[in-house]
């Protein structure tokens, strides 16, 4: 019994000091939030500031449903096993009885739910500390960048069909859930993992250094809310093609749009807005890098995701071009300085992934 004792402590020492490098990074992440908030006098209640990690856990069953059902397919059509129960079920009782992965997996899910909370308070001061100002200049910039012509007007000449918008409709829709999906698979990955932990950082360095530091210095809403914020509604002609799409019925973000604004209007409520950088881009591409090594296959359907994600931020509206490319090149930056950071705590990585 003491000996089991000692053993789990070990284990849970061994743990700590595994996730040491990401704990202080999330705990100067949480120290920053909570200092600015008190500065600025930020007001959002409780359950309003956790509600990322509510819709988190909230998702937690699905996803545990699709990892059975994606067990369940292989080992009938992959391994072709005798029996796909029982070999589903010993799937099962292997990981419940792996001590290490769930207490390492426990520690992680806890430590990116706390950096959650962080990022939805510091993203709630964006139009605190500064307003939303520099549309009209990245709009500006996208037009240069793309010859004189808004970028959506070339996507919408090749996915301006009521199918194609329905389709990146369908991709946006699913976007948080498949960061969720991997967050969570990557926070019980074998904890000892190198691309585990790499991801796990760069995924806090992304939306700290993106969703919220470049997200204040470039604070902007977004081609939908032009008019609102009192410019010259250029974009008025992209807003009446996917309310024509919207008056369909068919899949569409109108209503979304409207009820982001409405959102962020309201007294004491969770600021969702924000166009520069892309973290839509940036968590896609951040997830494509990690799904290379993985498998290649996964690494392919990932970057195709990515890809839909980008082209269904301009095409519905969501974001500027140059939202997406600086969301994408911020994805990499943040995966590289992850793996120094890395590199820097547990000496150079392996040859194998």
């Amino acid at each position: 019994m003491h000996s089991a004792v000692s053993r789990t402590g070990f284990v849970v020492r061994d743990l700590l000091r595994r996730h040491f490098l990401l704990a202080a990074l999330v705990a100067i992440y949480t120290a920053v939030a909570a200092w600015l908030s008190q500065r600025y006098g930020l007001s959002v209640e409780t359950d309003k500031a956790g509600v990322l990690v509510m819709h988190f856990l909230t998702k937690v069953p699905q996803m545990i449903f699709f990892v059975l059902f994606w067990r369940l397919l292989y080992h009938s059509y992959v391994v072709r096993a005798p029996d796909r129960m029982a070999a589903l079920k010993q799937d099962v009782r292997g990981f419940l009885s792996d001590r290490e992965g769930l207490v390492g997996g426990a520690i992680a899910t806890l430590l990116m739910a706390v950096s959650l909370m962080a990022f939805a308070q510091l993203k709630s001061l964006i139009p605190i500390i500064q307003p939303f100002a520099w549309d009209a200049q990245l709009a500006e910039l996208d037009r240069l960048l793309h010859f004189g012509t808004d970028p959506y007007v070339v996507l919408h000449a090749i996915f301006g069909g009521p199918y194609s918008l329905s389709f990146f409709s369908g991709m946006y829709n699913v976007w948080l859930f498949v960061v969720y999906f991997a967050l969570f698979g990557a926070c019980f990955m074998r904890s000892g993992s190198v691309p585990r932990m790499q991801f796990l950082i760069a995924f806090l360095l992304v939306w700290a250094v993106g969703g919220n530091l470049l997200a204040t210095v470039f604070s902007s809403a977004g081609p939908p809310y032009f008019a609102q914020l009192g410019l010259r509604d250029t974009f008025a002609p992209l807003m009446g093609m996917l309310e024509a799409h919207a008056a369909t019925g068919a899949l569409s973000v109108v209503e979304t749009q409207r009820l982001l604004w409405d959102f962020y209007s309201a007294p004491n409520s969770i600021n969702a807005i924000s166009a520069f950088p892309s973290m839509h881009v940036a968590s896609s591409v951040l997830m494509a890098l990690f799904g290379f090594h993985i498998s290649r296959w996964l690494g392919i359907a990932l970057t195709a995701f990515a890809t839909s994600i980008m082209i269904g931020s301009v095409l519905l509206g969501w974001h500027y071009a140059i939202d997406g490319y600086a969301g994408a090149l911020i994805a990499v930056a943040g995966w590289w300085v992850a793996r120094w950071l890395v590199q820097l705590r547990w000496g150079p990585f392996p040859k194998a992934p």
